[in-house]
């Protein structure tokens, strides 16, 4: 780390430590109070790596009177005031007893936690069971120190996340069933001993259950979706700027960018998400790791495990372009349900991969928060179709240049490349086809049963299939998305023109590019298919708001499963491209229109509507 700058608090989810090392810390200190007027007991879901193990750290060192922690900070003016009182404090880190192999293994792993509680408190454990022992610590820390305790619980569902995210979790139904009655039982006792707490503060990735571990606090107040506690986790814009203002200086020179520039991009790759659907906010595990690292990575999904949403993704039969845009009531938003038991919705919500925006009638939009989300998700899809983990990522990074650089046969080339990994088998496979899903659900109303025959479900993966070979835009079109997701592009599906509506928007790098994509039966039909892309294009106005759009017509052969044909218009150029052994081979730049690269191409967003 360079000497001048602030200490970067990379891994760093101790308050203590963060504070005595000057490490950066964005105050948010400030919502202290509110928590406590907001209820007796607070719970406050946000997805992984987004800073609750710093909140209920922080809390601890407040409740404690470790009034030396919180000089600068906006509660030191409470906590230094005669008036304040600390209190003890019980904490319970639950990600500790996760990945127990059965109840009793569980059972011991949380008796061991509330041991070393008891000791720190000067306090025994009287029982045996795990419950009752937690009763008997809250009554005991009480009493010992003549005040009531303050009980922060964290990651309160790690136990459970932990078992659905292995891959046999399919057998191990009766260990999540056992889990969640030890847990049931254990977080009971919350409500039992009230009168012993002042406060008690929960987080989870997952929204808790009135049916399921909570169902007895009834007098629980969950924050997860209050606009007066939106930001009290992750930075806001304006929190980024003030609080990471040398980094930024010192990372625009490195990287030989504006400051501005710097922060548009920054925006684009970490800023997005709301849990009120209005305030946005940055993940700050990423945001902090870019700026030790200095390049646009994923970190957010290399920090973890993604085995079990990867094959969620495949076993589900899910396309990555389904869910944006999707409306979720505000009643579904705050209690989507069992993680394991939701809806695909609901599931990659509470994962952390689509968050909220707000709407006019009160619901709320699913979107992906950013690009580095929609780049995780998408390349979780494309690495379903092959074992060749390492040249999706190779191939994403590719496909991110080349539509950076203007270089449109090297873009169709890996296009081409990703295509022709999916296995066959993926391909034929109707069921993974969202339609497929559609007239089940018509044939499921028609008969007013919501399970189908086996015979119907045949008739409909038949008709589909039927369907999907006669006419294959869509499949193609989302194929085509998730890629150009995977590369980093930030894509809008459906954006409105005055003479039709784009399918996707893409922006990437500073270039314009309106897409069309047309099926012909086989390669032969490939110049005719894209010349009626490129004659749509023009018919409809697509890119009309750009003055410069780099204009592209791809044609897919639906006996090759791939991209076939293109041809693209360039600064009034129309430049048909030449295919040979099932490669793009890029023509020799005509004179005065530039090669292709960055440096000939006019600066403006990027769009694609594939159709």
């Amino acid at each position: 780390m360079t000497q001048d700058l602030p200490v970067l608090p990379i891994g760093m989810a101790s308050f203590e430590n963060l504070r005595k090392k000057q490490a950066v810390y964005v105050d948010k200190t400030k919502y202290i109070t509110d928590l406590e007027i907001a209820g007796q007991v607070v719970f406050c879901a946000r997805p992984r790596r987004f800073g609750k193990s710093l909140a209920v750290n922080m809390l601890d060192s407040f409740y404690s009177g470790r009034k030396d922690l919180f000089q600068g900070l906006a509660a030191e003016k409470e906590i230094s005031s005669p008036n304040f009182v600390a209190c003890p404090v019980i904490r319970l880190d639950m990600s500790a007893v996760a990945g127990s192999d059965s109840k009793e293994n569980l059972q011991d792993e949380i008796m061991g936690l509330l041991e070393i509680v008891a000791k720190r408190h000067q306090v025994s454990v009287r029982s045996a069971n795990c419950a009752k022992a937690f009763s008997s610590l809250i009554q005991d820390v009480h009493k010992e120190s003549g005040q009531k305790t303050v009980l922060l619980l964290d990651e309160y569902d790690a136990p459970v996340i932990d078992i659905i995210g292995r891959d046999k979790f399919t057998s191990d139904q009766k260990l999540l069933s056992d889990t969640r009655n030890v847990m049931q039982k254990f977080y009971t006792r919350i409500k039992v001993e009230e009168e012993h707490i002042k406060f008690s503060f929960i987080t989870g990735v997952t929204k808790f259950s009135r049916m399921g571990e909570f169902s007895k606090l009834n007098n629980l107040r969950d924050i997860s979706l209050s606009p007066d506690f939106g930001a009290f986790m992750g930075y806001t814009h304006e929190e980024l700027k003030a609080n990471f203002a040398p980094f930024i200086t010192r990372t625009a020179l490195e990287l030989k960018m504006s400051e501005e520039g710097l922060l548009n991009r920054i925006k684009e790759y970490y800023d997005g998400f709301s849990f009120d659907g209005k305030i946005e906010l940055y993940n700050p595990f990423s945001v902090i790791s870019f700026f030790a690292e200095k390049e646009f990575g994923n970190f957010w999904m290399e920090s973890g495990s993604n085995a079990f949403v990867r094959k969620y993704l495949r076993d589900k039969a899910l396309t990555v372009d389904q869910f944006q845009g999707q409306k979720m009531e505000y009643s579904r938003a705050r209690a989507p349900g069992e993680i394991d038991a939701t809806s695909p919705a609901g599931f990659l919500y509470q994962s952390g991969y689509l968050t909220l925006r707000a709407t006019k009638d009160g619901a709320y939009l699913l979107d992906y928060p950013n690009t580095e989300v929609r780049e995780a998700i998408s390349t979780l899809f494309m690495e379903n179709f092959t074992s060749d983990w390492e040249a999706i990522d190779e191939s994403g990074r590719e496909l991110g240049d080349r539509l950076a650089s203007g270089d449109i046969a090297g873009m169709v080339n890996v296009l081409v490349k990703l295509l022709a990994g999916i296995h066959y088998r993926d391909h034929s496979d109707a069921n993974r086809v969202p339609l497929v899903r559609s007239l089940k659900k018509i044939i499921g109303k028609i008969s007013g049963s919501e399970s189908l025959e086996p015979s119907d479900e045949s008739k409909a993966a038949k008709l589909a299939d039927k369907l999907q070979k006669e006419k294959g835009e869509y499949y193609y079109r989302s194929m085509v998305q998730t890629c150009l997701w995977m590369a980093g592009a930030n894509v809008t599906p459906e954006k409105p023109g005055n003479r039709g509506s784009m399918d996707l928007e893409v922006v990437r790098g500073s270039l314009t590019y309106v897409l069309e994509l047309k099926v012909a039966k086989n390669a032969k039909g490939a110049a005719r298919a894209a010349r009626a892309g490129m004659d749509q294009i023009h018919r409809r106005g697509y890119g009309g708001s750009s003055e410069t759009p780099v204009l592209v017509s791809l044609a897919v052969g639906k006996a090759e499963r791939n991209i076939v044909g293109c041809i693209f218009k360039r600064n009034g150029r129309e430049t048909a491209l030449k295919f040979k052994d099932g490669t793009c081979v890029t023509p020799p730049p005509p004179s005065g229109d530039g090669s292709g690269q960055a440096s000939s191409l006019p600066e403006g967003r990027a769009f694609f509507c594939v159709v």
